[in-house]
Protein backbone atom coordinates (compact mmCIF):
# COMPACT_ATOMS: atom_id res chain seq x y z
CA UNK A 1 0.00 0.00 0.00
CA UNK A 2 1.08 3.56 -0.70
CA UNK A 3 -0.11 6.66 1.19
CA UNK A 4 -2.26 7.63 -1.80
CA UNK A 5 -4.27 4.41 -1.31
CA UNK A 6 -5.22 5.15 2.29
CA UNK A 7 -8.93 5.11 3.10
CA UNK A 8 -10.99 5.31 6.30
CA UNK A 9 -11.04 1.49 6.36
CA UNK A 10 -7.31 1.54 7.14
CA UNK A 11 -8.07 3.17 10.49
CA UNK A 12 -10.93 0.88 11.50
CA UNK A 13 -8.81 -0.78 14.19
CA UNK A 14 -7.61 2.49 15.70
CA UNK A 15 -8.85 3.73 19.08
CA UNK A 16 -11.65 6.33 18.86
CA UNK A 17 -9.60 9.53 19.12
CA UNK A 18 -6.90 8.20 16.82
CA UNK A 19 -9.44 7.06 14.24
CA UNK A 20 -11.21 10.44 14.23
CA UNK A 21 -7.90 12.31 13.92
CA UNK A 22 -6.71 10.13 11.04
CA UNK A 23 -9.97 10.61 9.16
CA UNK A 24 -9.84 14.37 9.73
CA UNK A 25 -6.35 14.47 8.24
CA UNK A 26 -6.75 11.82 5.57
CA UNK A 27 -5.98 14.34 2.84
CA UNK A 28 -2.61 15.10 4.46
CA UNK A 29 -1.75 11.44 5.05
CA UNK A 30 -2.43 10.61 1.40
CA UNK A 31 -0.04 13.36 0.26
CA UNK A 32 2.83 12.48 2.59
CA UNK A 33 5.81 10.53 1.19
CA UNK A 34 6.10 6.93 2.33
CA UNK A 35 9.26 7.74 4.28
CA UNK A 36 7.24 10.11 6.49
CA UNK A 37 3.63 8.92 6.61
CA UNK A 38 4.26 6.00 9.04
CA UNK A 39 5.83 8.40 11.54
CA UNK A 40 2.60 10.40 11.58
CA UNK A 41 0.54 7.22 11.93
CA UNK A 42 2.71 6.11 14.86
CA UNK A 43 1.87 9.33 16.70
CA UNK A 44 -1.78 9.18 15.70
CA UNK A 45 -2.19 5.61 16.95
CA UNK A 46 -1.01 6.69 20.41
CA UNK A 47 -3.30 9.73 20.72
CA UNK A 48 -5.82 8.07 23.04
CA UNK A 49 -3.07 7.68 25.67
CA UNK A 50 -1.24 10.94 24.91
CA UNK A 51 -1.06 14.10 26.99
CA UNK A 52 -3.25 17.02 25.90
CA UNK A 53 -0.13 18.97 24.94
CA UNK A 54 0.99 16.15 22.63
CA UNK A 55 -2.42 16.03 20.98
CA UNK A 56 -2.49 19.79 20.51
CA UNK A 57 1.03 19.79 19.07
CA UNK A 58 0.28 17.07 16.52
CA UNK A 59 -2.98 18.75 15.53
CA UNK A 60 -1.25 22.12 15.09
CA UNK A 61 1.48 20.53 12.98
CA UNK A 62 -0.93 18.48 10.87
CA UNK A 63 -3.34 21.36 10.29
CA UNK A 64 -0.47 23.60 9.18
CA UNK A 65 0.89 21.05 6.72
CA UNK A 66 -2.57 20.22 5.42
CA UNK A 67 -3.15 23.93 4.80
CA UNK A 68 -0.08 24.39 2.59
CA UNK A 69 -0.73 25.11 -1.06
CA UNK A 70 -0.25 22.16 -3.40
CA UNK A 71 2.77 23.74 -5.07
CA UNK A 72 4.46 24.59 -1.77
CA UNK A 73 3.76 21.13 -0.33
CA UNK A 74 5.09 19.38 -3.43
CA UNK A 75 8.23 21.51 -3.39
CA UNK A 76 8.96 20.66 0.24
CA UNK A 77 8.19 16.94 -0.03
CA UNK A 78 9.92 16.23 -3.35
CA UNK A 79 13.32 15.54 -1.67
CA UNK A 80 11.60 13.02 0.63
CA UNK A 81 9.91 11.30 -2.29
CA UNK A 82 13.31 10.98 -3.96
CA UNK A 83 14.69 8.86 -1.11
CA UNK A 84 14.96 5.21 -2.13
CA UNK A 85 13.51 2.42 0.00
CA UNK A 86 14.46 -1.23 0.30
CA UNK A 87 12.09 -3.91 -1.04
CA UNK A 88 11.29 -5.05 2.51
CA UNK A 89 10.26 -1.53 3.51
CA UNK A 90 8.03 -1.26 0.46
CA UNK A 91 6.34 -4.53 1.46
CA UNK A 92 6.04 -3.68 5.15
CA UNK A 93 2.71 -3.28 6.94
CA UNK A 94 3.39 0.35 7.79
CA UNK A 95 -0.28 1.08 8.52
CA UNK A 96 -0.69 -1.69 11.07
CA UNK A 97 2.84 -1.52 12.50
CA UNK A 98 4.20 1.98 11.88
CA UNK A 99 6.67 1.84 14.79
CA UNK A 100 8.39 -1.23 13.31
CA UNK A 101 8.57 0.52 9.93
CA UNK A 102 10.16 3.62 11.46
CA UNK A 103 12.77 1.48 13.24
CA UNK A 104 13.67 -0.41 10.05
CA UNK A 105 13.65 2.82 8.04
CA UNK A 106 16.11 4.47 10.42
CA UNK A 107 18.57 1.59 10.09
CA UNK A 108 18.19 1.59 6.31
CA UNK A 109 18.74 5.34 5.97
CA UNK A 110 22.00 5.04 7.90
CA UNK A 111 23.22 1.99 5.99
CA UNK A 112 22.32 3.48 2.60
CA UNK A 113 23.91 6.85 3.36
CA UNK A 114 20.64 8.77 3.01
CA UNK A 115 20.19 9.97 6.59
CA UNK A 116 21.66 13.43 5.94
CA UNK A 117 19.29 14.04 3.03
CA UNK A 118 16.35 12.76 5.05
CA UNK A 119 17.11 15.00 8.02
CA UNK A 120 17.53 18.10 5.88
CA UNK A 121 14.33 17.44 3.96
CA UNK A 122 12.25 16.85 7.09
CA UNK A 123 13.75 19.94 8.74
CA UNK A 124 12.80 22.04 5.72
CA UNK A 125 9.27 20.64 5.70
CA UNK A 126 8.58 21.23 9.39
CA UNK A 127 10.13 24.69 9.21
CA UNK A 128 7.00 25.63 7.27
CA UNK A 129 4.91 25.02 10.40
CA UNK A 130 4.55 28.30 12.35
CA UNK A 131 5.44 28.09 16.05
CA UNK A 132 2.61 27.74 18.53
CA UNK A 133 2.03 30.75 20.74
CA UNK A 134 2.47 29.74 24.39
CA UNK A 135 2.68 32.52 26.98
CA UNK A 136 2.25 30.20 29.98
CA UNK A 137 4.19 31.29 33.05
CA UNK A 138 5.99 28.21 34.34
CA UNK A 139 7.23 27.58 37.87
CA UNK A 140 9.84 24.86 38.37
CA UNK A 141 11.32 24.01 41.76
CA UNK A 142 14.19 21.55 42.15
CA UNK A 143 15.27 20.14 45.51
CA UNK A 144 18.61 18.35 45.77
CA UNK A 145 21.47 17.56 48.14
CA UNK A 146 19.53 15.47 50.66
CA UNK A 147 21.96 14.26 53.39
CA UNK A 148 24.98 15.46 51.39
CA UNK A 149 27.99 17.45 52.53
CA UNK A 150 27.83 20.67 50.53
CA UNK A 151 30.59 23.10 49.60
CA UNK A 152 28.93 26.49 49.27
CA UNK A 153 31.76 27.71 47.04
CA UNK A 154 31.17 25.16 44.30
CA UNK A 155 27.61 23.87 44.62
CA UNK A 156 25.31 24.63 41.66
CA UNK A 157 28.20 26.26 39.83
CA UNK A 158 26.56 25.92 36.41
CA UNK A 159 23.15 27.27 37.39
CA UNK A 160 24.42 30.10 39.55
CA UNK A 161 26.08 31.59 36.47
CA UNK A 162 22.59 31.96 34.98
CA UNK A 163 20.81 33.56 37.95
CA UNK A 164 21.17 34.76 41.52
CA UNK A 165 22.84 32.57 44.14
CA UNK A 166 21.36 33.01 47.62
CA UNK A 167 23.46 32.06 50.64
CA UNK A 168 21.17 32.90 53.58
CA UNK A 169 17.83 31.21 52.87
CA UNK A 170 15.77 30.21 55.90
CA UNK A 171 15.99 26.50 55.20
CA UNK A 172 13.82 25.40 58.14
CA UNK A 173 10.70 26.84 56.54
CA UNK A 174 11.65 26.11 52.92
CA UNK A 175 9.60 22.89 52.49
CA UNK A 176 6.38 24.53 53.66
CA UNK A 177 7.07 27.55 51.48
CA UNK A 178 7.69 25.34 48.44
CA UNK A 179 4.35 23.67 49.03
CA UNK A 180 2.61 27.04 49.19
CA UNK A 181 4.37 28.24 46.05
CA UNK A 182 3.17 25.16 44.18
CA UNK A 183 -0.42 25.37 45.37
CA UNK A 184 -0.60 29.08 44.61
CA UNK A 185 0.66 28.51 41.09
CA UNK A 186 -1.64 25.52 40.54
CA UNK A 187 -4.60 27.73 41.46
CA UNK A 188 -4.30 29.15 37.94
CA UNK A 189 -6.34 26.53 36.01
CA UNK A 190 -4.43 25.21 33.00
CA UNK A 191 -6.00 21.80 32.40
CA UNK A 192 -5.15 18.19 33.20
CA UNK A 193 -1.55 17.03 33.64
CA UNK A 194 -0.29 20.61 33.98
CA UNK A 195 1.17 20.23 37.50
CA UNK A 196 3.57 17.56 38.81
CA UNK A 197 5.64 16.58 41.83
CA UNK A 198 8.32 14.00 41.01
CA UNK A 199 10.41 12.51 43.84
CA UNK A 200 13.36 10.14 43.71
CA UNK A 201 12.34 8.80 47.12
CA UNK A 202 9.25 8.94 49.31
CA UNK A 203 7.41 12.25 49.07
CA UNK A 204 8.63 14.94 51.48
CA UNK A 205 6.31 14.85 54.52
CA UNK A 206 5.88 18.63 54.54
CA UNK A 207 5.18 18.85 50.82
CA UNK A 208 3.53 15.70 49.53
CA UNK A 209 0.29 15.48 51.49
CA UNK A 210 -3.03 16.43 49.86
CA UNK A 211 -1.62 18.23 46.85
CA UNK A 212 -4.88 18.99 45.10
CA UNK A 213 -4.47 19.36 41.35
CA UNK A 214 -0.89 18.03 41.31
CA UNK A 215 0.19 14.64 39.97
CA UNK A 216 2.46 12.95 42.54
CA UNK A 217 5.01 10.52 41.13
CA UNK A 218 7.67 8.80 43.25
CA UNK A 219 10.42 6.33 42.45
CA UNK A 220 9.33 3.86 45.16
CA UNK A 221 5.74 4.19 43.97
CA UNK A 222 6.70 2.84 40.53
CA UNK A 223 8.84 -0.01 41.88
CA UNK A 224 6.50 -2.71 40.56
CA UNK A 225 6.65 -1.36 37.00
CA UNK A 226 10.41 -0.87 37.21
CA UNK A 227 10.97 -4.42 38.49
CA UNK A 228 8.95 -5.94 35.65
CA UNK A 229 10.95 -3.98 33.10
CA UNK A 230 14.21 -5.11 34.73
CA UNK A 231 12.98 -8.70 34.66
CA UNK A 232 12.23 -8.42 30.95
CA UNK A 233 15.68 -6.92 30.36
CA UNK A 234 17.38 -9.78 32.21
CA UNK A 235 15.44 -12.42 30.27
CA UNK A 236 16.46 -10.82 26.99
CA UNK A 237 20.10 -10.34 28.00
CA UNK A 238 20.32 -14.02 28.99
CA UNK A 239 18.84 -15.17 25.67
CA UNK A 240 21.25 -16.50 22.99
CA UNK A 241 21.85 -14.04 20.19
CA UNK A 242 20.49 -11.06 22.08
CA UNK A 243 22.04 -7.64 21.63
CA UNK A 244 21.33 -3.94 22.16
CA UNK A 245 19.01 -3.65 19.16
CA UNK A 246 17.03 -6.74 20.12
CA UNK A 247 16.71 -5.48 23.69
CA UNK A 248 15.49 -2.11 22.43
CA UNK A 249 12.87 -3.82 20.27
CA UNK A 250 11.73 -5.98 23.18
CA UNK A 251 11.32 -2.96 25.44
CA UNK A 252 9.51 -1.02 22.72
CA UNK A 253 6.98 -3.86 22.56
CA UNK A 254 6.60 -3.96 26.36
CA UNK A 255 3.19 -2.43 27.04
CA UNK A 256 1.52 -0.92 30.09
CA UNK A 257 -0.41 -4.18 30.38
CA UNK A 258 2.85 -6.15 30.48
CA UNK A 259 4.11 -3.78 33.18
CA UNK A 260 0.78 -4.06 35.02
CA UNK A 261 0.65 -0.30 35.29
CA UNK A 262 -3.09 -0.82 35.54
CA UNK A 263 -2.45 -1.85 39.17
CA UNK A 264 -1.27 1.70 39.90
CA UNK A 265 -3.88 3.80 38.11
CA UNK A 266 -6.94 3.52 35.92
CA UNK A 267 -5.76 6.47 33.82
CA UNK A 268 -4.56 5.17 30.44
CA UNK A 269 -2.42 8.25 29.81
CA UNK A 270 -0.53 7.72 33.07
CA UNK A 271 -0.29 3.96 32.56
CA UNK A 272 1.54 4.49 29.29
CA UNK A 273 3.70 7.30 30.69
CA UNK A 274 4.75 5.28 33.75
CA UNK A 275 5.72 2.33 31.56
CA UNK A 276 7.64 4.34 28.98
CA UNK A 277 9.69 6.06 31.68
CA UNK A 278 11.47 2.70 32.03
CA UNK A 279 11.17 1.18 28.54
CA UNK A 280 12.35 4.19 26.55
CA UNK A 281 15.26 5.25 28.74
CA UNK A 282 18.62 4.14 30.04
CA UNK A 283 19.31 4.68 33.74
CA UNK A 284 15.93 5.24 35.44
CA UNK A 285 15.51 1.47 35.80
CA UNK A 286 18.44 1.52 38.23
CA UNK A 287 19.16 5.00 39.59
CA UNK A 288 16.68 7.34 41.24
CA UNK A 289 18.61 10.44 40.15
CA UNK A 290 18.37 9.35 36.51
CA UNK A 291 14.66 8.76 37.05
CA UNK A 292 14.03 12.30 38.29
CA UNK A 293 16.10 13.92 35.54
CA UNK A 294 14.53 11.77 32.80
CA UNK A 295 10.99 12.25 34.08
CA UNK A 296 11.51 16.01 34.12
CA UNK A 297 12.80 15.82 30.56
CA UNK A 298 9.86 13.73 29.35
CA UNK A 299 7.33 15.95 31.09
CA UNK A 300 8.83 19.02 29.44
CA UNK A 301 8.77 17.31 26.05
CA UNK A 302 5.37 15.66 26.29
CA UNK A 303 3.15 17.28 28.94
CA UNK A 304 4.63 20.81 28.92
CA UNK A 305 3.72 21.40 32.58
CA UNK A 306 3.10 24.82 34.06
CA UNK A 307 4.06 23.74 37.59
CA UNK A 308 6.81 21.22 38.32
CA UNK A 309 8.61 20.09 41.47
CA UNK A 310 11.57 17.74 41.05
CA UNK A 311 13.15 16.34 44.20
CA UNK A 312 16.36 14.37 43.83
CA UNK A 313 17.03 11.73 46.49
CA UNK A 314 20.17 9.70 47.24
CA UNK A 315 20.64 6.89 44.73
CA UNK A 316 22.32 3.53 45.16
CA UNK A 317 25.99 3.20 44.35
CA UNK A 318 27.07 1.79 41.00
CA UNK A 319 27.03 -2.00 40.86
CA UNK A 320 27.18 -4.75 38.28
CA UNK A 321 23.99 -5.60 36.40
CA UNK A 322 23.54 -8.95 38.12
CA UNK A 323 23.45 -7.21 41.49
CA UNK A 324 20.72 -4.88 40.23
CA UNK A 325 18.17 -7.59 39.57
CA UNK A 326 14.92 -7.44 41.54
CA UNK A 327 15.17 -9.32 44.79
CA UNK A 328 18.87 -8.70 45.31
CA UNK A 329 19.96 -7.14 48.56
CA UNK A 330 19.63 -3.37 48.52
CA UNK A 331 22.84 -1.47 47.95
CA UNK A 332 24.25 1.31 50.05
CA UNK A 333 23.48 4.79 48.83
CA UNK A 334 26.01 7.18 47.33
CA UNK A 335 25.05 10.52 48.84
CA UNK A 336 27.85 12.60 47.38
CA UNK A 337 27.60 11.01 43.97
CA UNK A 338 23.88 11.66 44.06
CA UNK A 339 24.50 15.36 44.66
CA UNK A 340 26.76 15.55 41.61
CA UNK A 341 24.17 13.72 39.51
CA UNK A 342 21.41 16.02 40.75
CA UNK A 343 23.38 19.19 40.02
CA UNK A 344 23.87 18.13 36.42
CA UNK A 345 20.29 16.87 36.21
CA UNK A 346 18.93 20.19 37.46
CA UNK A 347 20.98 22.03 34.85
CA UNK A 348 19.49 19.88 32.10
CA UNK A 349 16.02 20.33 33.58
CA UNK A 350 16.46 24.10 33.32
CA UNK A 351 17.55 23.84 29.68
CA UNK A 352 14.61 21.61 28.80
CA UNK A 353 12.02 23.83 30.48
CA UNK A 354 13.56 26.93 28.93
CA UNK A 355 13.11 25.41 25.47
CA UNK A 356 9.33 25.17 25.85
CA UNK A 357 8.77 28.49 27.65
CA UNK A 358 8.42 31.96 26.17
CA UNK A 359 11.09 34.53 27.14
CA UNK A 360 10.68 35.92 30.68
CA UNK A 361 7.96 33.37 31.49
CA UNK A 362 10.03 30.83 33.45
CA UNK A 363 10.80 30.94 37.16
CA UNK A 364 13.31 28.21 38.01
CA UNK A 365 14.27 27.64 41.65
CA UNK A 366 16.82 25.21 43.09
CA UNK A 367 17.09 24.67 46.85
CA UNK A 368 19.86 22.64 48.48
CA UNK A 369 17.86 20.57 50.96
CA UNK A 370 18.77 21.19 54.59
CA UNK A 371 21.04 24.11 53.71
CA UNK A 372 20.54 27.90 53.38
CA UNK A 373 21.58 27.77 49.73
CA UNK A 374 19.43 28.31 46.66
CA UNK A 375 19.50 29.61 43.10
CA UNK A 376 16.70 31.56 41.44
CA UNK A 377 16.59 32.01 37.68
CA UNK A 378 13.90 34.30 36.35
CA UNK A 379 13.16 37.64 34.72
CA UNK A 380 14.30 39.47 37.86
CA UNK A 381 17.49 37.53 38.60
CA UNK A 382 20.78 39.11 37.44
CA UNK A 383 22.97 36.40 35.93
CA UNK A 384 26.00 35.48 38.02
CA UNK A 385 24.95 37.56 41.04
CA UNK A 386 25.10 36.63 44.73
CA UNK A 387 22.66 37.62 47.48
CA UNK A 388 23.82 37.28 51.09
CA UNK A 389 20.75 38.93 52.65
CA UNK A 390 18.82 36.58 54.97
CA UNK A 391 15.36 35.88 53.56
CA UNK A 392 12.74 33.21 53.10
CA UNK A 393 12.57 31.19 49.92
CA UNK A 394 9.19 32.76 49.15
CA UNK A 395 10.69 36.23 49.41
CA UNK A 396 13.56 35.19 47.16
CA UNK A 397 11.13 34.00 44.48
CA UNK A 398 9.07 37.17 44.84
CA UNK A 399 12.18 39.34 44.52
CA UNK A 400 14.12 37.55 41.82
CA UNK A 401 11.65 35.21 40.11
Amino acid sequence: MTPEQLSPLAFAGFAPMARAFANDHLALLRRLPLVLCPSFLQQIQALDTSFPAEIASLRWQSDALQGLSASRFDLLTSPLKAISLSPSLKRADWVGRPAAFVTELTAYLWSSGQMTEFRKATADLFASVPPQVDDTHRLVVVILGQEAQVDSKSVLRKLRKQGVFLTAIQNATAPAEIRELLLKHVAQPLGAYASWYVDGGPAHPEIGGNLSGIQLLTYPGLASVRDRVLNRMQVDIASPGSGPEHLRDQLAAFTQSDARATDLTGDGVLQRFYTELFTQSSGPQIFSTSFVQWTGRELARRAKPSTLLLRYAPRQRHRGLNELLPGEKAATVDVQGSLRDAEMGAFYNWIEMKRITAPDKLTFVVWVEGHPLAVVLGPGSPAGSVCTTPMTLSKAVETFG
